[in-house]
């Protein structure tokens, strides 16, 4: 039961890093995006990770979050910062359960 309890802890404290990350790049991205900087590349490497993700893995909200990704390159200001803050909290959301 310890074993299978420490691999329990393992795997949330690994979903709850990558969330954080992920947080961390949109960010970034809109960052990027308000700098007038890369953003587009920047936006292309998060929508190859979030494509990287294991089928059996994916939740209704990953789906939710990788629209709400791939639209942002069609978005003005105001929908692509409202949008990225969208994805952010949908991260939270879930948090505990994992989005992905």
């Amino acid at each position: 039961m310890g074993a299978w309890r420490n691999n329990k802890m393992a795997v949330k404290e690994v979903r709850e890093g990558y969330t954080n990350k992920l947080k961390n790049k949109l960010y970034g991205l809109l960052c990027e995006y308000e700098k007038d900087g890369e953003w587009k590349a920047y936006l292309d490497a998060i929508i190859i990770e979030l494509n990287g993700i294991p089928e059996e893995q994916q939740t209704i909200n990953y789906l939710t979050l990788c629209h709400k990704v791939n639209m942002l390159r069609y978005l003005n200001y105001e929908h692509f910062r409202k949008t990225i803050f969208d994805c952010m909290n949908l991260l939270s959301k879930d948090e505990d359960r994992g989005i992905l």
